[in-house]
């Protein structure tokens, strides 16, 4: 490892340990003076936050290649590392130095998980149900309204649906929307969107050896330039995971699955029309440049079952602002105490979680979000003090 990453490496984990993860991803900001104080405008400086992520890494790192490995990452969170803040480069600097955790089951099973405490906990799950308004009065959230009209009561609402869709359709009190207005959620920058492909193949791939795997476009610069400009993808990067590898269970015995996600621009950037024939188009661009990989040849006639995500399938299945499955882009101007909040501004008793709201996209990052929100619930209700979790 040269000097320079040994340095870059260094810088990053002091920053995390210390100036990030507490100060800035475990806590919510109520108001002004939260981010506005000697302590916080210190870490801030100390992170460098107005550099971009691509020219931190630039001038630590001279290899272009290892820049591009280093800086894709940044699109975990659909965000340009020329335009992210710098403080995003630890994503890849967590990534080496603790490694990449697998939960057994798939993300899945963390799902079924966190339902099974819900409900020894006692908590209720209604399914198929769609949810119409979020009753409010005098500026406090009383409850919900569904779409076949049943009115749910509570002391409390927490909203996990996509911020700026919540906002617009579910939040229809004025004086409770703030400056959250229809024009202002129209008028913020939003990450990009994926196209994910998933392939059940008919054999094991045991010539494949990484779980985890990164095929880069001939120019990732003009590739990243290309997603947020809009411009139909002719040569797109693409990652490839393989969690059969890790976990037997999620294929059968003598099979492999894989899932190839490539970034894509949201539906309101594109200067195309989503149709069949583009999913086509996609779907065969990553199926060529997987098939270049070495072990990955015989791929397209390996294929046994598929199935595909798109930018409206994540508006129209998870109500994702056009398409844009990360939510609202982490720019400096939408990030920490100017981002949407956990706890609404405008609005007693009425709280937010997921990707466009603090701390932002990821899932590790979208549960620290779930903590803050019931942080200040709990802070509201029976005036418990946030604890931060032990890192």
């Amino acid at each position: 490892m040269s000097f320079c990453i040994k340095k870059l490496v260094s810088l990053l984990f002091q920053a995390t340990t210390s100036n990030i993860i507490e100060p800035f991803l475990q806590r919510g900001f109520r108001k002004a003076s939260d981010f506005y104080n000697p302590n916080m405008l210190l870490q801030t400086l100390r992170l460098k936050t107005f550099n971009s992520a691509d020219s931190m890494i630039n001038h630590f790192i001279t290899n272009p290649r290892l820049r591009q490995v280093l800086s894709f990452q940044t699109l975990y969170i659909g965000i340009s590392p020329k335009t992210g803040p710098s403080l995003y480069t630890i994503i890849p600097m967590i990534e080496w130095l603790y490694g990449v955790w697998f939960i057994k089951g798939g993300m899945y099973a963390m799902a079924s998980g966190m339902k099974r405490l819900f409900l020894e906990l006692g908590g209720q799950i209604c399914c198929q149900k769609t949810v119409e308004e979020v009753l409010i009065a005098d500026q406090v959230a009383k409850g919900i309204k569904l779409a076949d009209q049943t009115v749910i009561q509570s002391d409390f609402v927490i909203v996990n649906a996509d911020f700026p869709y919540a906002m617009k359709h579910l939040v229809t009190d004025k004086k409770a929307k703030g400056k959250y207005t229809d024009d202002k959620i129209d008028q913020m920058s939003y990450s990009c969107s994926c196209f994910v492909l998933y392939l059940g193949l008919n054999r094991k791939y045991d010539q494949v050896k990484n779980v985890h795997n990164f095929v880069f476009s001939n120019d990732l610069d003009d590739n990243i330039s290309a997603i947020f400009e809009g411009k139909l993808l002719e040569d797109p990067s693409f990652y490839v995971y393989m969690a059969s590898k890790l976990d037997p269970s999620l294929a059968p015995s003598d099979k492999d699955g894989v899932y190839l996600l490539t970034p894509v621009p949201d539906l309101e950037t594109a200067q195309y029309d989503w149709t069949d024939k583009t999913t086509t188009y996609y779907r065969q661009r990553l199926v060529d440049g997987l098939k270049k990989v070495p072990g990955f040849e015989t791929v397209e006639e390996d294929i046994v079952c598929e199935t595909a995500m798109t930018p409206p399938d994540f508006l129209k299945r998870f109500n994702a602002y056009r398409g844009a499955c990360f939510g609202l882009q982490p720019t400096l101007t939408q990030s920490n105490h100017l981002t949407p909040q956990s706890k609404a501004k405008n609005c007693e008793r009425l709280y937010f979680t997921g990707s466009s709201t603090h701390p932002g996209a990821g899932v590790p990052i979208v549960l620290l979000s779930a903590k803050i929100a019931v942080d200040e619930l709990l802070l509201d209700d029976l005036g418990i003090e946030p604890q931060p979790l032990s890192i």
